[in-house]
């Protein structure tokens, strides 16, 4: 097991500091070939809910956390705000499995970066979503 939880050799760790590190740990992966940014968590027992599956309020804030991430990589933003974050939970993740979330940016304004994500385990689609956030530089 490398040092991201057997997630991936090369694995950034992101969750460091306020909610972001009781939540994770979360990690940045390298980019997609397509060019979308690329982040995964291993579930724990911390982010089950009562029924056995991820609660979809983690895969929500894994998303934000992703977005939030590429819009200042892509803007240079030395902050951002989410202004809105829109889910369609397709399915569920489980206790063990690595949770990935993929990000493109679809437009970006001097003010605004528009996102879409999706997040999966394996080849299995869990959340597709878009969202809008303020970009502070």
């Amino acid at each position: 097991m490398d040092q991201a939880g057997g997630i991936l050799d090369g694995a950034e760790g992101i969750s460091v500091g306020g909610f972001n590190r009781f939540i994770g740990p979360l990690y940045r992966l390298p980019d997609e070939p397509d060019g979308r940014t690329h982040f995964a968590f291993k579930v724990l027992d911390k982010h089950m809910n009562f029924l056995g599956t991820v609660h979809g309020g983690m895969l929500m804030a894994f998303l934000d956390i992703s977005m939030s991430r590429t819009s200042r990589l892509a803007s240079g933003a030395k902050s951002c705000s989410t202004i809105s974050l829109d889910c369609e939970f397709l399915a569920a993740a489980r206790l063990g499995d690595v949770v990935e979330s993929r990000i493109r940016v679809a437009r970006k304004t001097k003010t605004m970066a528009f996102m879409t994500g999706e997040i999966s385990v394996g080849a299995d689609l869990l959340v597709t979503a878009q969202g809008i956030w303020r970009l502070v530089f």
